[in-house]
């Protein structure tokens, strides 16, 4: 659509898209008369979510994380659970009042309210005892009974009251409290706009302190059950800690260990020293013994010495006898022979007396030393000690030896008893492991819980206000709101059927829907207007017709007479016998002979449906109804003699005419060979049966069709057919078109236009110097 187009559619329909939104605006203000006054209050929390102060002090600032903060917050506020602790807190406070205060409640919505109580809860009210320090109910109370009755059933007052469509105390009224976070900052805003300024001011105070309770709650609720938590199995793991620690303390009083390592590090050590010394004592009785014997042996020779000196005492005894004897004989033997041989055998008895002597004495010497030239007398000494020193070190030795296996006992029990130790230890450390991981937990713990709390003190730093002023009225916003929407509604349906309009409607759409050449087009003949002659704008159109007439016979060379010029629609009231009457009128103004041919005498020219043209008129729209005295819609038979207009009979056979002399005529002559043009108009082809090979002989087929009709299936289809028996000499022309539409052909319309009009018409057809001469 071109913008000159769209200014024309504009036009058309300037009237509509002009009274209709002033119409609704005018319905606006009457509506809106008495408007509704509402009050309006706010006020801010400060959260200290984003930069508040923390415990923590290596907390760092996480974007995510404070926005979800603060969606929670408002979710909080949000939601039903707190909607309806401040709808029953906001009507508790109303009903403990005893007469209305302006401060929280206006006295018309106190009135409303009083009216609508049920007879059981004003009971309770006037009955009630506990009163405040003002003499009205106590308001704490008058919240836990609302709260005990909205909770006892679903069909209550109260339940009902916040279920319901009460301006106040609904949850659909509270839920208009507006919650939202200023830029990025710390703090929310929360707003109400009602028509009382009492109640306004007080349900922003009420929400305020429930929501800063219920979000206190909540995040100190979830800290304080992570205390809790670890408490719980701080208290289990230092249960746990102490049976162990208690296990160990009985392994050391059952094993008598008073610290393992240190007793076993010295056991150890003492039996290495036990190990060592009994192995060197061993060594010394060892030496002792050996040398003992040795000296046991050289003392043996004691008994051969004692023997020897008892042989030498013997000798020495016996020698002495013999000395005596020789001293004896002696003196007696100097004149006896015998006594002579006998002092001699004892001198040689005394001689070898002296010499076994000697020999004993060097042997007894041999004996008293020893082998070293150590006397036998110092040998003894160190004989006995030698065996005091033996049973000396046999006696540490069996002292050792005992030591020892007290020693190996005491091993024997510490060995187990290393491994048990052990495992209780490790058992100790991994419950100290717990414990103290349990520890550092709590303490985090107890440090968010703090930190919680800190963050969960909601402050109001701008507290709301009490409304003097009701808002600015927003009914002149509403009612040019109204016209507006309504004019862009009415201009978008009106576009939206311009744009989806699929019936013919002019010459060049019609021509792209038929798929056949165009003779031309023809208006529909309203009343027109003064400024609009429409005999001299339907003459022209005609001469255009009638020159593409007889340019089509021209462009066929056809010489033959009679012409013959069928006339069909596919549907009834297209126009047929009106365009048929008017070519053979202007055929035979031009000198040539016609023949009409009708299949009715039936004169529709003035059948029309009555239309009222004062809301057409009213609404800037052409006048509906039809100008039966134009010219063109004259009776189809005047003009043509009664020779020159025949109706035709459509009985069985019609549909097998092959040419128009076979047509059965109303009168008893038929007309002669010298007619030029025989017009033959067809009934409609979808409800009647149709002479398909008349069709197909006739020498131009003309398809008359309206413009305001759509084009269906079943039309294509008829058309399809007698293009196939025609071929070529097939046209149409488009009746009942738009005046409008006839500026493709006549140019502009001639009509009184203000410069200033003509050249903003110029200007959306980007036409600028179109008033400049050559």
């Amino acid at each position: 659509m071109k913008p000159i187009d769209f200014i024309k559619l504009i036009l058309k329909h300037k009237t509509i898209l002009t009274v209709v939104p002033l119409i609704f605006g005018l319905l606006a203000v009457l509506l809106t008369i008495n408007p509704k006054r509402s009050y309006y209050s706010e006020t801010m929390l400060y959260t200290g979510i984003a930069s508040g102060s923390s415990i923590e002090m290596d907390k760092t600032f996480n974007y995510l994380a404070a926005n979800n903060a603060f969606d929670n917050l408002i979710n909080v506020i949000k939601s039903r659970d707190t909607q309806e602790e401040v709808a029953i807190r906001l009507l508790s406070q109303h009903l403990s009042l005893r007469k209305p205060n302006h401060k929280f409640i206006s006295d018309e919505s106190y009135e409303a309210l009083m009216e609508i109580l049920p007879e059981d809860l004003k009971s309770y009210l006037a009955t009630n005892k506990n009163l405040d320090e003002n003499g009205n109910l106590d308001y704490e109370t008058t919240v836990l009974y609302l709260t005990e009755l909205m909770n006892s059933d679903n069909s209550n007052f109260v339940y009902s009251l916040l279920s319901f469509d009460d301006p106040h105390y609904s949850l659909e009224a509270i839920s208009k409290v507006k919650v939202e976070r200023i830029s990025s900052s710390d703090l929310v805003k929360l707003s109400y706009e009602i028509d009382d300024p009492g109640i306004c001011q007080q349900t922003l105070k009420i929400y305020i302190d429930v929501c800063t309770k219920k979000y206190k709650d909540l995040k100190e609720n979830g800290s304080d059950t992570v205390v809790k938590y670890f408490e719980a199995q701080l208290s289990e793991s230092e249960k746990k800690l102490k049976a162990i620690e208690q296990k160990l303390l009985k392994f050391n009083q059952d094993n008598n260990i008073i610290n393992y390592y240190e007793q076993s590090k010295a056991v150890a050590i003492v039996k290495e020293d036990m190990d060592v010394a009994y192995k060197k004592g061993m060594a010394q009785l060892a030496g002792s013994e050996a040398s003992a014997q040795r000296l046991e042996q050289k003392l043996a020779i004691q008994e051969l010495i004692q023997q020897k000196n008892n042989a030498i005492v013997d000798s020495k005894k016996e020698l002495g006898e013999l000395n005596y004897k020789i001293g004896m004989y002696a003196a007696k033997s100097s004149n006896n022979e015998t006594s002579k041989q006998h002092l001699e055998n004892l001198k040689k008895q005394a001689k070898a007396l002296q010499k076994e002597i000697k020999t004993n004495v060097d042997e007894l010497y041999t004996f008293q030393n020893s082998t070293d030239g150590v006397p036998i007398k110092k040998v003894l000494p160190d004989w006995v000690d030698k065996t005091v020193e033996s049973e000396d070190l046999k006696a540490k030795l069996s002292v050792m030896n005992q030591q020892n296996k007290a020693i190996e006992k005491q091993f024997a029990t510490y060995a187990p008893a290393g491994a048990n130790l052990k495992r209780i230890e490790r058992e100790i450390n991994v419950a100290e492991q717990e414990y103290l991981e349990i520890l550092h937990g709590l303490n985090l713990a107890k440090l968010k819980f703090q930190d919680a709390q800190l963050s969960s003190n909601l402050t109001a730093v701008d507290p709301p206000f009490y409304p003097l002023k009701p808002m600015p009225s927003k009914r002149k916003i509403i009612i040019i709101a109204i016209v507006f929407i309504t004019g862009i509604i009415i201009l978008a349906t009106i576009l939206f059927m311009e744009f989806f309009d699929d019936t013919l409607k002019n010459e060049q759409k019609a021509s792209e829907k038929l798929q056949i050449p165009s003779m031309g087009m023809l208006p529909k003949l309203f009343r027109a207007k003064p400024h609009l002659d429409l005999v001299k704008m339907q003459d022209r159109l005609m001469d255009f017709v009638m020159q593409n007439f007889h340019q089509n016979f021209k462009a066929q060379n056809n010489t033959k007479t009679p012409k013959i010029i069928t006339v069909f629609s596919t549907r009834d009231n297209e126009g047929k016998s009106v365009i048929t009457a008017n070519i053979a009128k202007r055929l035979k103004a031009s000198g040539y002979s016609v023949l009409v041919l009708n299949h009715s005498n039936e004169d529709k020219s003035k059948t029309s449906v009555s239309k009222s043209p004062w809301l057409y008129k009213f609404l800037g729209y052409q006048d509906p109804r039809i100008d039966y005295n134009h010219p063109f819609l004259s009776q189809t038979t005047a003009g043509l003699s009664a020779s020159e207009y025949y109706v035709y009979n459509k009985s069985i056979a019609y549909r097998d005419v092959k040419n128009y002399d076979e047509l059965s005529f109303e009168v008893s002559e038929k007309n002669n060979q010298n007619t030029d043009y025989i017009l033959i108009e067809l009934p409609n082809l979808i409800e009647f049966n149709y002479p398909s090979e008349l069709i197909a002989n006739s020498d131009l087929a003309l398809l008359v069709c309206r413009s305001n009709r759509l084009w269906t299936k079943a039309d294509h289809n008829i058309l399809d057919h007698v293009k196939g028996l025609v071929g070529e000499k097939i046209k149409f022309i488009i009746n009942g078109v738009d005046i409008k539409e006839v500026e493709t052909v006549l140019g502009e319309l001639p009509k009184q236009r203000s410069k200033t009009r003509v050249r903003i018409k110029n200007m959306f057809r980007f036409q600028f110097f179109t008033s400049n001469h050559i």
